[in-house]
């Protein structure tokens, strides 16, 4: 019982990881966009900066969490489809899944990250301009581009650890 308990608590503290190095990313992506804008148009630099570094963490928040909720969803769905319906009480769980992008198929990125752009994307969309659709259609494409980088970056970390192992073996 207690091994489920911290598998859970891991899992959470896992995604919440992932959560935080993204927004963390994207409010830092705004502060230099913000100043950025606010250098060229004249406007004041730190309140300009702060404000895009605060909407860029807001949105990525929305579509990041459902990114998460999505890909969830989609690796506790997909083995039931296949059949694999394993969930009695003596199977291993599957929380240790949930935090590796490196075990999953591109397709479950890929669709992971559609879905969250397209209900963060309506949820940012909603409340920065009353019409869900344009912030759906906005940021899909962008998730879309994020789920490639992370697959990029997981790939070249495969690579990186296979290169360091052969390095190691000679």
């Amino acid at each position: 019982m207690m091994t489920s308990i911290s598998r859970i608590i891991d899992d959470g503290l896992a995604t919440l990881d992932h959560l935080a190095a993204r927004v963390t990313v994207s409010a830092l992506t705004g502060l230099g966009c913000g100043a950025a804008y606010a250098t060229y148009k004249g406007f004041p630099i730190p309140k300009t900066s702060m404000s895009a570094a605060l909407s860029c963490a807001l949105v990525s928040t929305a579509c990041f969490s459902m990114e998460r909720l999505a890909f969830g969803a989609i690796t506790r769905i997909t083995p039931l489809l296949d059949g694999n319906d394993n969930d009695d009480d003596n199977s291993v769980s599957s929380a240790p899944k949930l935090a590796s992008a490196a075990t999953t198929s591109s397709k479950t990125i890929y669709a992971s990250h559609a879905f969250g752009g397209a209900l963060g994307g309506g949820i940012a969309g909603y409340l920065f301009q009353g019409n869900p659709f344009a912030g759906a259609f906005l940021l899909t494409p962008l998730m879309l581009c994020a789920g490639k980088m992370e697959l990029s970056l997981e790939e070249y970390k495969a690579k990186r650890l296979q290169g360091l192992i052969e390095n190691d073996n000679e």
